[in-house]
């Protein structure tokens, strides 16, 4: 008999490719939310997660891997408040293992993050958005409740086929060929291919741990992000540098045209590096490299104007 593990948010695009990693692994899928699965999950329970646990199922120690969040650029209460709704409905579908898919939104972005490691990450700090924010109560949520074994991911901006957040917004801000950011893209970023999130995931289900672990997940191989921005373009891309305060500014004016945000222009304009062994060390867990080259994979065309 296959071994059921629940997945929350498999209608995203991160929450739809860890399904169906999870059934290539022979697991049977149970799908929890308001809209079914993105791929075709073996069983799909309608909750809503947002209106608290009273309404949720139990499934008693059935395995969960938590990807479900409201996002919302910018500074929104209710937002985070529907967020800290969201983990305690669902800390309470499952006594088992819960595995939740966080982000590395969770460090201070105010500063470079090189070769962070998972401690660094205090809340005691200044946020610029409420996603970080909501990921960081989100992790104290389940620290909170004293699991036996839960695992928090912490991806940085992840990517690949049907990606609706990183890839748009890179093909919005190279449409007219020149792209202002600090350090003229210079800054080294690790990204995630959602593959090797998803590989994370599995493991952390298998893994023989204790305790709650909040553990890092990247390619392993960062790259200059104009670079990256270059490989998905697909057509001649300046990265011009401008001073962090400038680059905000001209985000924030110009939003709809430019297609970047200031709260990305922060993300971007500095070094974004995790250090991986405590995930390898614990997880067994070892990412395929090779961002520039799947990057080139997903490329668009994109005309200049």
């Amino acid at each position: 008999m296959r071994s059921a593990v629940a997945v929350t948010g498999g209608s995203g695009f991160v929450g739809g490719r860890v399904i169906r990693a999870l059934q290539q692994e022979g697991h049977h899928v149970i799908d929890l939310g308001r809209r079914p699965a993105r791929g075709d999950a073996d069983e799909h329970v309608h909750v809503d997660l947002t209106a608290g646990p009273s309404g949720v199922p139990r499934l008693g120690d059935v395995p969960l891997v938590h990807c479900a969040a409201e996002v919302r650029d910018g500074f929104d209460r209710a937002v985070l408040d529907r967020n800290l709704r969201i983990m305690e409905s669902a800390l309470a579908l499952t006594t088992g293992r819960v595995v939740h898919v966080s982000s590395s939104s969770v460090y201070d972005l105010a500063r470079p993050s090189v070769d962070a490691q998972p401690g660094e990450a205090t809340g005691r700090y200044r946020w610029f958005g409420t996603y970080g924010e909501s990921k960081y109560a989100n992790e104290r949520q389940l620290v909170a409740a004293r699991r036996d074994a839960a695992v928090i991911l912490r991806p940085h901006a992840v990517y690949g086929p049907g990606d609706g957040t990183l890839l748009p917004q890179v093909l919005r801000a190279s449409r007219h060929g020149v792209l202002p950011l600090p350090r003229g893209g210079r800054a080294p970023h690790a990204l995630t291919w959602v593959d090797n999130l998803a590989a994370a995931v599995i493991a952390a289900l298998r893994a023989d741990v204790d305790g709650t672990h909040a553990l890092n997940v990247t390619d392993g191989d960062p790259v200059p992000i104009g670079d990256a921005f270059r490989a998905v373009a697909g057509g001649p891309l300046a990265v011009l540098h401008v001073p962090m305060r400038t680059a905000r500014h001209v985000a924030a004016v110009m939003r709809g045209r430019l297609g970047i945000s200031p709260y990305a222009v922060r993300q971007l304009g500095l070094e974004r590096t995790y250090d991986l062994s405590r995930t390898t060390d614990l997880l067994g867990w070892v990412p395929e490299p090779g961002t520039l080259g799947r990057l080139t994979g997903l490329r668009h065309p994109v005309p200049v104007h």
